[in-house]
């Protein structure tokens, strides 16, 4: 069994901070845990834009508290996210996930898994490891 928490993900090589600022994703299950795919909590902070394309990744996220949007780039369409909302970029949907008038909890499942130190590259994605 394994068994984490955040606490003790805190200040360790699982979490892993935006180099612009824009969020903190503390990274509960990785590839190397075995299980098929990685298990995130992510912090978007208030106000903050960030362009995301997972070209390698499939992503599932789960709003628990705060509020947010996501913008579909090729539609334009605007989706609010609050807590309860579920969305799933099963297309490797390229898309503006933005931070609203407070800091948003997300909690994330990633497949194939990530490895844990990856952060966005210039086109949104997370390189393929």
């Amino acid at each position: 069994m394994i068994l984490k928490t955040i606490d003790e993900i805190r200040g360790t090589d699982r979490e892993v901070f935006a180099e612009n600022g824009n969020w903190v994703s503390r990274r509960l299950l990785l590839k190397k845990d075995g299980m098929g795919f990685s298990f995130h909590e992510t912090i978007i902070f208030a106000g903050t834009e960030t362009i995301i394309e997972y070209k390698n990744h499939l992503e599932a996220v789960f709003c628990v508290e705060g509020d947010g949007e996501v913008e579909l780039i090729k539609t334009g369409e605007k989706f609010p996210i609050r807590p309860g909302t579920m969305y799933a970029l099963n297309e490797h949907d390229r898309h503006y996930l933005r931070g609203g008038g407070h800091d948003m909890r997300l909690v994330c499942v990633f497949n194939p898994p990530v490895t844990g130190q990856e952060v966005h590259l210039p086109d949104g994605s997370y390189a393929l490891e």
